[in-house]
């Protein structure tokens, strides 16, 4: 990572802008930032990592304190950083969480952080370049994931500020195991090693399945052959301790079963033989007694057909005289319909006769015919009177409509003539009106700016009145808040005294004879003091200060919103203009009725215009209808006139035509009725004489059928003849009973029953039949048995399969996991891994002994061959092992804890281990380029001869490409590092920057 451009604006001591050019003061490699104390040096420090990370260097510092107090209030403390990693080139613009003066009114308001990250292609963009993103999370993982560190590890490696030099060297394990690993991009082996302990893993469940497998498989084989749950439980851990022993046990279980089933099967086919000898005499027994029921049966039937042969006998002679009639029942049907007709036809010209006149009931045929044919000519004469009676009617309508037609007409000119002549006072009326809507829709514009400063004023001084009944609770908060400041930061006040009270009872702890005082350097401890029982230890003073830092921070934020509501309800006040809520209301209601009155005025004004528009055009069109209607009252009474003089003479034409009748239809309808009724009677007359015929011819060939069929007369042929239906059902019933009489005869014959004797004693059915129901059950039970045995040994048979191919897999599982189950073993430190290291831990350890190797040469330069950095995987307290650092002292021949080292030994030691990080970083091409470091504080505790050691070594990575910058306000370094960035203190307390490059 190189940084190559600083701007700050209103930061720290720096009430300005200030601008470094890093490219330009870091080209030699070395650069002193000096100054003296409190000046800014850190701040420059903090400017950075607050650029990249939002946060200050040291990590118990706020990053609020990053704004300048020195600054004028309205000015917006903001740093720009453009820096550079491997990937590219990046320019981030940050500013923290600062109050400032309000718009409007009095009072602070507090502005929150904001950051913009850009991608840019030049160190030399301060303005343009592609914009990443504007989101703080978002920002703050782009630049964690460009640089490679976070904050945390950023101080430790690349900007080491005052009070965590030696941060990294006295971490623990696990922590300097993630800066390792972030550094020097070892998260592969990581990855590596994850993935090789999942398959080793997924290879054990894979296993364990086959081993469950097993297990589930001899728990189907115990249900199938029904075994006890201890010997089940003894075939699964035979399973799993000797799996070749297993067969012979399974084996022995299917051949017990296998016993089972033969002796089922015998004892089956037994009792199958016996319920068949059984049935089998049950079977005869019945077959016996049914032919002795069936012997008896039929001697009953011929003793009952005997006594009914006299009555069969009757019945086909009375069959035979039915058959014999029925040639005749023909022409005696035909005879009774002659007569049935010849009655009908009597009736009919007794009924015809009545109907004529009185006059034409005696004629003859002939004349009947001459008196219908003189009617109709009558009716044809007729015709022409009729066709204009019906046109009468029609034209004394029409002359109705005509006449109340002119009448309509009339009634209508008139109303159109009232209308019209009321025109003119309606037209002025509306003219009238127009006019004073016009003028109120000219106000409209006025008023609508009214209402909407009306509305407005309401709205304000409705927010005021709401904002005003939460001050009291807001002024109470903060009040309460204050109180509780003032308690907490007097807390915090005694806690510090009493801790500064106790520092001498730990300093007296630390104290051993022949050994320097650290304060007075006396070899002499006469009377050490000692802690008192309740010492405040600085756990106790730091959670006070978190807890005063938390008050504050509460304070900060009642006191904020305190003044935000009071400037709310003033600059509310000023929008309502000094009105209520109720003088607002009722000024908004006045500017809204006055608007809705002008928006009202708008739609009569369109309203009234096309009122006046169709008043001008009703007046053209009544003046068009009413001539229209007087025309038309004149064709009215004109057409009347003409239609009433012919209606008079058709009239009178009619009257002669009618001759007494009502109408001359209703004449011609009588007269078409007499000539009908002589018509019915001539056709009466004529039907009567053809009956008559009929009937004599009918009895001859009636009297021809009796003599052929031997009939005296009608009366015996009476008596002979049945309808078809009882002949064939007495014949059925003829048939049927000779077909029984057959039947009986031939069983009673027949073999089947020669040999039954009714007197013979038969043996107990019933018992029989119980007897054979208990074998059929015997039988049934048995053969259930059996079935279930062959079904079991089969299911036990198919278990023992099962089993063996479970084994199977379970050894080709074994086989097929072995390498991934001991790899993942090793990797994961377990099994034959003798060191008990994991990959991950294994890899960092080799890289960390690379850095402790890199560390020592510049650690015996440093300290005069006396130190040296060793590795040791010694476990402190919980803390995991692998990656601790011992010191190495050949002074003493002693190895010490590097907690022991002084203040100047520890920097020295720290740096070494710093800059021999950076070094094997750069010799690799995978992990972070640590291209620049900063180191802040430490040289004023090196003796002259290590000073010099160690700015000869920062001087030599100048060659490697790297850029070192010092913090330091130690006088003998101005003269060793050419290039300068000079922090100057103004007499108003502020500083500014000079820059020798």
């Amino acid at each position: 990572m190189q940084l190559h451009h600083l701007r700050m604006t209103a930061i720290g001591p720096f009430a300005g802008t200030e601008v470094i050019d890093f490219s330009a003061v870091g080209r030699a490699g070395l650069f002193l930032l000096e100054g003296p104390t409190g000046s800014g040096k850190s701040t420059i420090i903090d400017a950075i990592t607050f650029a990249l990370y939002g946060k200050v260097a040291q990590e118990s510092a706020d990053a609020e304190r990053i704004h300048s107090h020195h600054a004028d209030p309205r000015e917006i403390p903001v740093v720009t950083l453009v820096f550079e990693t491997q990937s590219g080139l990046y320019r981030v613009r940050r500013t923290p969480r600062f109050e400032r003066p309000k718009s409007r009114g009095t009072g602070l308001t507090v502005q929150q952080p904001s950051v913009k990250l850009w991608r840019i292609t030049s160190p030399d963009d301060l303005e343009g370049g592609e914009l990443l993103s504007a989101n703080i999370g978002e920002c703050d993982d782009e630049i964690t994931r460009a640089v490679g560190l976070t904050r945390a590890q950023f101080v430790q490696t690349v900007i080491l500020p005052q009070g965590e030099f030696a941060t990294f060297l006295r971490a623990r394990s696990e922590e300097k195991g993630k800066l390792l690993e972030k550094v020097f991009g070892t998260a592969f082996f990581r990855r590596v090693q994850d993935e090789i302990v999942e398959s080793g893993r997924l290879a054990q469940a894979r296993r364990q399945g086959a081993v469950t497998e097993i297990r589930d498989c001899i728990h189907a084989f115990a249900v199938s052959a029904a075994i006890e749950a201890d010997r089940r439980d003894s075939l699964v851990a035979l399973a799993q301790a000797t799996p070749g022993d297993l067969d012979d046990e399974l084996a022995q279980v299917v051949d017990e079963l296998a016993t089972r089933e033969r002796h089922a099967a015998k004892a089956s086919r037994e009792a199958i033989e016996a319920h068949q000898q059984m049935a089998d005499m049950v079977s005869d027994a019945k077959l016996r007694r049914q032919r002795r029921q069936r012997l008896l049966e039929l001697q009953r039937e011929d003793e009952s057909l005997g006594a009914r042969a006299v009555e069969f006998d009757r019945l086909r002679a009375a069959v035979a005289r039915a058959r014999q009639a029925r040639p005749v029942a023909g022409a005696v049907r035909t005879l009774a319909q002659s007569e049935a007709a010849l009655k009908r036809a009597e009736a009919a010209v007794a009924t015809a006769r009545a109907r004529v006149l009185p006059e034409q009931r005696d004629l003859t045929t002939a004349e009947l015919r001459v008196a219908a044919s003189t009617t109709r000519e009558v009716v044809g004469a007729l015709t022409s009177a009729a066709e204009l009676e019906g046109a009468l009617e029609l034209r004394r309508t029409r002359l109705g409509e005509l006449r109340a037609r002119a009448d309509r007409t009339r009634a209508a000119l008139g109303s159109v003539t009232t209308e019209l002549e009321s025109l003119p006072a309606s037209l002025a009326a509306h003219e009238k009106s127009l006019t004073a809507a016009r003028h109120l829709h000219s106000l409209l514009e006025g008023r609508t700016s009214a209402a909407a400063r009306a509305h407005k004023q309401l709205e304000a001084a409705t927010q005021e009145a709401a904002a005003r009944s939460r001050l009291p609770g807001a002024e109470e908060r903060a009040a309460g808040a204050l109180i509780a400041l003032r308690a907490g930061e007097a807390r915090l006040a005694s806690l510090r005294q009493a801790r500064i009270d106790d520092i001498a009872g730990e300093l007296g702890l630390t104290l051993e004879d022949g050994r320097p005082c650290p304060v007075c350097g006396s070899l002499e401890h006469p009377a050490p003091a000692r802690p008192t029982p309740d010492a405040v230890t600085s756990e106790q003073v730091a959670e006070q200060e978190e807890r005063v830092e938390a008050l504050r921070a509460e304070v900060t934020a009642v006191t904020d919103r305190l003044a935000g509501l009071r400037a709310e309800i003033a600059g509310l006040a000023v929008a309502a203009d000094g009105l209520d809520v109720d003088a607002a209301t009722a000024a908004a209601q006045r500017a809204a009725a006055e608007l809705a009155a002008s928006l009202q005025a708008a739609d009569a004004v369109a309203s009234s215009e096309a009122t006046l528009a169709g008043l001008r055009l009703r007046s053209a069109e009544l003046s068009e209808r009413s001539a229209e209607l007087t025309a038309e009252v004149a064709r009215c009474e004109h057409s009347a006139t003409e239609l009433g003089e012919r209606l008079g003479s058709d009239t009178a034409v009619v009257e002669t035509a009618r001759a007494g009748h009502p109408t001359v239809s209703a004449r011609r309808a009588a007269l078409v009725e007499v000539a009908a009724r002589v018509d019915a009677l001539v056709d009466a007359l004529s039907r009567r004489d053809a009956a008559r015929a009929s009937v004599a011819e009918d009895e001859a060939a009636r009297d021809s059928d009796l003599a052929a069929a031997g009939f005296a007369d009608v009366g015996a042929w009476l008596a002979a003849d049945q309808p078809v239906e009882w002949i064939a059902a007495r014949e059925k019933e003829i048939a049927d009973f000779e077909t029984a009489c057959t039947r009986v005869k031939a069983g009673l014959s027949g073999p089947e029953l020669a040999d039954v004797q009714l007197d013979t004693l038969f043996d107990d059915i019933d018992q029989m039949v119980t007897l054979e129901r208990a074998a059929k059950q015997d039988m049934e039970a048995a053969t259930s048995e059996h079935g279930s045995l062959r079904s079991q040994v089969k299911r036990t048979k198919d278990r023992v399969a099962e089993i063996r191919a479970a084994l199977d897999r379970h050894a080709t599982c074994i086989a097929e996991t072995a390498d991934a189950v001991r790899l993942g073993q090793l990797v994961a430190g377990n099994g034959d891994n003798q060191l008990n290291l994991d990959l991950a831990k294994y890899v960092l350890i080799r890289r960390f002994a690379e850095v402790l190797a890199a560390a020592n040469t510049e650690l015996a330069r440093f300290s005069g061959g006396r130190y040296s950095l060793e590795h040791t995987d010694a476990k402190q307290g919980n803390a995991k092992s692998g990656l601790g650092v011992r010191v190495q002292d050949m002074h003493t021949n002693q190895v010490r804890d590097v907690g022991t080292l002084s203040g100047g030994e520890t920097f020295y030691v720290s740096l070494s281990l710093a800059l021999a990080l950076a070094e094997v970083v750069r010799s690799e091409s995978g992990g972070v380029d640590l291209g620049t470091l900063f180191v802040d504080e430490g040289f004023g505790t090196l003796d002259p001869d290590v000073l010099d050691d160690v700015m000869h070594t920062l001087e030599g990575l100048r060659a490697g490409g790297r850029t070192v910058g010092i913090v330091s306000h130690v006088t003998e370094l101005k003269s060793r590092v050419a290039d300068r960035i000079e922090i100057l203190v103004n007499e108003d307390r502020t500083s500014t920057l000079r820059v020798t490059a």
